[in-house]
């Protein structure tokens, strides 16, 4: 088999050989491929979690957001690359669709009150967010919690009680 010139190829019949031809090479076009891994940061609209979407964001990760008002009042441009979902996590059934696709969870939920409304958003509300993850088979949720010390645990004793449960359902649920 003889080698064909720059212009000229050899077909695939016998010893046929064609027509040169001139082949044009297609712009590169260099777009990085689609992320794998999305990311769903609970509490995205405060102080923690937009930092955390704002992070996952610049690490090329997907990232949608679920809280109780929805679409961030932030005007960052990096806002406009995540997913707002409006939910509450006393309701699990909202955070179904927020679910959907995630690969990983970070919750950055927590709040102030009294004791007893201390306990629902760090403790009832976090617990669903777990459950609901596991239900759901997302492979990895971080829970940012608190380390609780001398007189403010007396103070925040809902807070921290919370927390602890909280905590205490992630190692339950997750296996690392």
């Amino acid at each position: 088999m003889s080698s064909s010139t720059s212009w000229r190829h050899l077909s695939s019949e016998s010893n046929k050989v064609d027509e040169p031809f001139k082949v044009e090479e297609a712009e590169t076009v260099n777009t990085p491929p689609p992320p794998t891994e999305k990311l769903l940061v609970l509490g995205g609209n405060g102080f923690v979690g937009s930092h955390v979407c704002k992070e996952a964001l610049n690490r090329g990760l997907a990232v949608a957001s679920l809280s109780r008002s929805g679409r961030s009042s932030l005007h960052d441009a990096w806002a406009n690359d995540v997913t707002w979902h409006q939910g509450n996590l006393l309701a699990r059934e909202t955070l179904k669709d927020a679910l959907t696709g995630v690969t990983s969870v970070i919750s950055c939920v927590g709040g102030f009150g009294s004791n007893s409304q201390m306990y629902k958003i760090n403790g009832t509300a976090n617990i669903n967010a777990i459950r609901a993850a596991s239900e759901q088979g997302v492979k990895r949720f971080v829970y940012i919690s608190a380390a609780d010390f001398g007189v403010v645990n007396y103070l925040l004793q809902g807070y921290y009680e919370g927390k602890r449960a909280a905590e205490t359902e992630g190692l339950l649920k997750q296996s690392y």
